[in-house]
This record gives C-alpha cells, structure tokens and sequence, in this order.
C-alpha cells in the first residue's frame, strides 16, 4: 500500500472554481479596473482572515504577494515569502510527506527552492497563447518550471504532446464530470427552474463563462436566423456588455450555483460550446464538455480537438452557419443517443480522476 502523501497546491482561488491549497498570486499585472480591483480586496480581506478550513481535510491559505510579476526582483522576493510561509505551514499541520503542486508557472522560483518534496505541474492551460500574460515571460517561466518538476500532469492530449517535448515524465489525465448530478439533466423528475419553463422551445443554450474564448457571431447568428428559437446564456460575463448580442430570443440569466446547473441544462434541448477558433483552443478541454456528455444532451460544438474523440455523440460545426444546420439536426436525432453520451462518461468521475492523481503523487 502507497503511504498517504499531502499534497500542497497552488491554484485559481478556492470558491472561484488532505491539503493546503494556496489561491492564486494573480501574476496578470492588475488594472485600473472594477474586477481587478475587487479581486485585489478579496484577496486582502482572505489573507487578514488567515487559514480556512471549508473541509476538514483542507486549508485554503491566501499569501500577500505583490502581483508586479514582470519583474525578476519582485518575483525573488515573493519566492522567499512563500518559501518561508510553504515551510512554516506544513510545520504546523504536520505535514511530513507532501508534495507540492502547481496549476500555473509564476512560482517556477519557489519550486526551484524546493528540491527536497516531490514537485508536480498540473498543466490545464497553454498559457503562452494569452496574451494578458505577456506570452514571453509564460514560456520563459514555464521552461524553469519544467526544469524543476518531476512531473507534469496534462488535461488535454495536445499539452501532453507539447510538455513531451520538454519533460521526461508527462502524464494525460483529463477532467472528470460530477456524473451523478449531472445525470439529473436527464431525470424527468428534475424540476426545471422557472424563469425557463415558459420559454418557447427549442430552447437552445450554454453554461460558462461568456469571456473572450466566446464566438458571440455564433449566438447572434443562431438568434438571428431562427428567431422562434430561445438562446439561453448561463454564466458570469466578461465581455463589455455593449458587445454582447442582444436580441428578444436572447436571454443572459447570469451565474447559477453549480449544482442548479444540471436543472438548466434540464431544460436545454441543444447544448452549445460555440468557441473561437483561436490557439488557445488548440489545447482546452472544457469541463462542459463531459458535464453535456453526462446530461445526455445533445451538442454542437467548434472544432475542439478534445471533443472530436467522442466522434456521434456530438456535431462539430466550423461556422456561425453550420452551427444552425447541427442544431436542427440534433432537433431530430436518434433518441437512443442520450444514453450513449450518458454511458461515455460514466466512469469518468473526479473521483476516479482524483485516484489516478493520487497514484502519480
């Protein structure tokens, strides 16, 4: 039997998606703007309030750092803050035996100070194709990253081939789906809320955030061309709202608690990824791609290179167009198809997921 190893983990703030898990340093240089500057108090306001303990099983530790990652100096100087504080916290929990892991490269200097714990890149992102990070400084982190981990953990068969090239040890392992509650979506008992049931049908929607990495051409056109049709959007949105298509069939219902999703989505009759074509793409694996997949829904999706191995279970359209022929043609699929998606993911679950990264920690 493997003995039980803690694990250390720096990676998006907890609540905003056996551990001490270290919310985000926020290595994007921050703007003058309202978001940035609510997520800086945010930030000051969890790290006056210390180490919280929303699980018993794990701490959520927020470090004070300063966010100008751009310089080398400020950087060394966060590194040996949380050197010390990694250090002091696996002291006081009595951590003996864990590893530590990151979900981003800003802290290559601190993983590069630890060569005494097992250290671990869990990859999710090509974070050289964004362009708010300053993609030179990515690639450069990211390359002392890699030269200090033992091993890198990839969401999507495209970051595993890239790290491959860089790394001796990459390892596949992409996400899970809540497949339980997400097979409420298709439970007849499943009340659908009630700002969707008088819409008129079919009721054509998405879940996510609505940011950059949306095709908002696709949404207008889908509404545009079938105007009896309703276009739900269920999310947070990034966009500048005047950006936004907006039309009667429109409808932006804003953010839900994540286990009311599936009730939406119960009400969805075509679920949407209408992604930009864009590098980052390249190498996503959006977790809605399984939450659909566990919903039974059918789905029409750009051309992700992850929801291509699924093959029939979904179409993939290549334009704003062809969005609106693939969604007429899952208006009238072959309703055997549910349970086909449904029984594609079933045992793809975070628990499964978290079992096969424990083996690698």
């Amino acid at each position: 039997m493997t003995a039980f190893r803690e694990l250390i983990c720096f990676g998006e703030d907890w609540g905003r998606h056996p551990t001490i898990w270290i919310n985000s340093l926020g290595w994007r240089t921050p703007r003058l703007s309202s978001q940035d500057v609510a997520r800086v108090m945010g930030k000051v306001r969890a790290a006056a309030r210390g180490v919280q303990r929303p699980d018993p099983n794990l701490m959520v530790y927020t470090p004070l750092v300063m966010p100008w990652y751009r310089s080398a100096l400020v950087r060394d100087v966060n590194a040996r803050f949380l050197r010390r504080a990694i250090r002091s916290l696996a002291r006081r929990h009595g951590f003996s035996r864990y590893s530590l892991m990151t979900t981003y490269p800003a802290v290559a200097e601190v993983f590069e100070q630890m060569r005494d714990v097992r250290r671990v890149y869990y990859c999710a992102d090509e974070y050289t194709t964004r362009p708010e990070l300053q993609p030179q400084l990515a690639k450069a982190l990211e390359t002392r990253l890699l030269a200090a981990v033992d091993v890198v953990v990839t969401t999507s068969r495209a970051l595993f081939e890239a790290k491959s090239g860089l790394h001796s040890h990459v390892v596949y392992l992409p996400h899970g789906v809540d497949v339980e509650g997400f097979a409420k979506a298709a439970d007849p008992a499943t009340p659908i809320p009630d700002e969707l049931q008088a819409l008129p049908r079919p009721v054509i929607g998405f879940h996510g955030l609505i940011g950059n990495l949306i095709d908002l051409d696709i949404i207008d056109t889908i509404a545009a061309r079938r105007p009896e049709w309703s276009v739900v959007m269920l999310g947070p949105t990034s966009v500048y709202t005047p950006l936004l298509p907006h039309r009667a069939n429109i409808h932006y219902l804003g953010e839900r608690p994540h286990d009311e999703i599936p009730a939406y989505l119960r009400a969805f009759d075509v679920c949407l990824m209408p992604y930009r074509v864009v590098p980052a793409l390249t190498y996503a694996n959006p977790v809605k791609l399984r939450e659909y997949l566990a919903a039974g829904k059918p789905i029409v999706s750009a051309r992700v290179p992850e929801a291509l191995q699924f093959g029939s279970l979904l179409q993939i359209a290549d334009s704003a167009d062809e969005f609106v022929l693939k969604i007429e043609r899952c208006l009238s699929e072959d309703p055997s198809l549910v349970a086909r998606r449904m029984a594609s993911v079933r045992n793809q679950t975070w628990a499964s997921r978290a079992a096969e990264l424990a083996a690698v920690l």
